[in-house]
């Protein structure tokens, strides 16, 4: 009597899901935590431009390396004077320590949005930068700064 050799156990089809899933979720983590590393240093040096940009005066540079979005968010006029008004009341950027920075990749594209405690001349402020990741640059999409002096002054 010829006897059948006993069946393997198989895998139920719902743990080939979790090992799937948990794969694509190592993936998405390492993709964004690389995306993050690489976006601080380019962060960094973007910063810097900006800041080199604002202290020389130079408010059309940045408004001509913005990206659309930026430029749609207001007129040509007002974001001159915005910028102005910005290096009047509080002088030359100084120091710039990272709060925080945050990763949010969509169908639009990558941003990375960024905080930092800024030292000025006159006054310190918290500026807030929204950036495109396009290649391996950014383009600004949005600026915004908190600081009395821009209210007091």
């Amino acid at each position: 009597m010829i006897r059948d050799a006993p069946l393997r156990p198989r895998w139920p089809l719902w743990k080939w899901s979790l090992v799937v899933t948990a794969a694509a979720c190592l993936l998405v983590a390492w993709h964004c935590g690389s995306a993050l590393v690489r976006g601080k240093h380019l962060d960094a040096a973007a910063v810097l431009q900006f800041h080199q940009r604002l202290n020389a005066e130079q408010y059309e540079v940045i408004w001509n390396d913005a990206d659309q979005r930026f430029k749609d968010s207001g007129p040509h006029d007002q974001m001159q004077k915005f910028f102005q008004a910005v290096h009047t009341k509080l002088g030359d950027a100084g120091s710039v320590n990272l709060g925080s920075i945050r990763l949010n990749a969509t169908t639009n594209g990558t941003f990375i949005i960024t905080q930092h405690n800024t030292t000025f001349t006159h006054a310190s402020g918290t500026e807030t930068f929204t950036w495109l990741l396009q290649n391996s640059s950014l383009k600004l999409v949005g600026y915004n700064i908190q600081s009395n002096a821009l209210i007091t002054n």
